[in-house]
């Protein structure tokens, strides 16, 4: 059956919540899958869940309390700080969002440093700072984790301070660069550290899912902490359904901070050795081997589908997945079954499958980019006038 967003958002399901008897749940299009039978046909395990779920929330609301009352103190740099994070678990674009935050700050002539938890590297260490501009060594993803190693080599004149604590990695960047300004990567739950501007990302492919805590659902916390943001990005505008979403925001949850769609759109493909650049268009006469390891692989499938000729594969692995020998032995194997011309990888991805030196004339990397629409900019604007450089 094929379901149209709006017929999506008029389904309702009636489904059991902690903090009430039940509530009707809107569904998108783009939710994983309705609830599976195997977890609602089951009482006890779902009532386990749902326990869960209501002790889950507890401790946000009690970690909220203390926050606001001073039980926790915040530290407020000297500096103004972007806060990018999202209420849900996966992929939201926020590497993207932040890359295109870099080039706007960068057209300021704003010095800024990048703090994140670095999640998915095997360093244990609480302290690392990197810029690709002075590394005596190759940026390594296994010390940064994907998505920091990708924004250094992106980026080589900004530094990347990779941490647990985000505090401790504060004080060191004012210290050691002196920024004009600071951006926290995935930081809309980690309240440490003060923000000037705290945005919110929705994923206009999947939107809040089916709108429950974890474990029984996908939010970090509940979909009314919308309240802290300054702004909410819809991003991958053009690839779900943002009019729903947009109307479930304004209509039901009653948001009224600004909020703003973002296109994810593909820019060019870079040969993983970084020596050959093509257009996009290339696609559109070859047949396609994919590959990622991403929160959602489907996203980046519904990009590649309308600029090849045919996705005759696409080898999905766990999100933040570090590549082994054996893996790309794997994947060589499928690349070759496939009888596809050409072999695509995300920019996440490539990072890691830089290592092997028998990949680098065969996968090409498909850059994408952020684009979000025209009124944005006059925010953001704004939002760098009422802190002007000093």
């Amino acid at each position: 059956m094929n379901w149209s967003a709006q017929d999506y958002l008029n389904l309702s399901v009636l489904t059991y919540q902690p903090n009430r008897r039940c509530a009707t749940v809107y569904l998108s299009k783009m939710l994983p899958k309705i609830p599976p039978p195997w977890l609602w046909r089951n009482p006890l395990l779902r009532t386990a869940l749902a326990t869960l779920a209501f002790v889950y929330e507890a401790l946000l609301l009690l970690r909220l309390w203390m926050y606001r009352h001073g039980l926790i103190t915040t530290f407020r740099p000297p500096v103004p700080v972007i806060a990018v994070g999202n209420l849900t678990v996966g992929g939201t674009g926020k590497t993207p969002v932040i890359e295109m935050l870099m080039c706007s700050l960068q057209q300021q002539q704003r010095r800024i440093v990048i703090l994140s938890r670095g999640y998915g590297r095997c360093s244990k260490a609480t302290l690392q700072r990197f810029c690709s501009a002075d590394a005596p060594w190759p940026l390594s993803p296994k010390l940064l984790g994907d998505e920091p190693t990708w924004l250094a080599q992106r980026h080589p004149e900004v530094p990347v301070y990779v941490g647990s604590s985000r505090i401790r990695n504060a004080r060191w960047a004012l210290l050691r660069d002196r920024p004009d300004l600071i951006l926290l990567d995935d930081a809309y739950q980690h309240l440490a550290v003060a923000r000037d501007l705290n945005l919110l990302l929705i994923d206009a492919e999947r939107g809040l899912g089916n709108r429950q805590l974890l474990p029984l659902g996908e939010l970090r916390e509940p979909e009314h902490h919308w309240h802290r943001a300054d702004a909410i990005l819809l991003t991958k505008a053009n690839l779900g359904f943002s009019d729903a979403w947009m109307h479930l925001l304004r209509q039901e949850l009653k948001v009224d901070r600004p909020i703003f769609r973002c296109d994810y759109l593909p820019v060019r493909l870079r040969r993983l050795d970084g020596q050959e650049v093509r257009d996009v268009k290339t696609l559109a006469e070859e047949a396609v081997f994919a590959n990622c390891g991403i929160a959602q692989p489907e996203g980046f499938a519904q990009v590649l589908r309308p600029l090849c000729q045919s996705l005759e594969d696409l080898s999905s692995w766990p999100d933040h997945h570090s590549y082994t020998g054996e893996d790309v032995q794997r994947l060589l194997w499928l690349w070759r079954k496939s009888r596809a011309q050409r072999w695509v990888t995300t920019e996440k991805d490539a990072v890691k499958l830089a290592a092997f030196a028998e990949l680098a004339e065969i996968v090409w990397i498909l850059e994408m980019e952020v684009v979000p629409e025209p009124s944005w900019h006059q925010f953001f604007s704004g939002f760098l006038q009422c802190h002007p450089l000093k």
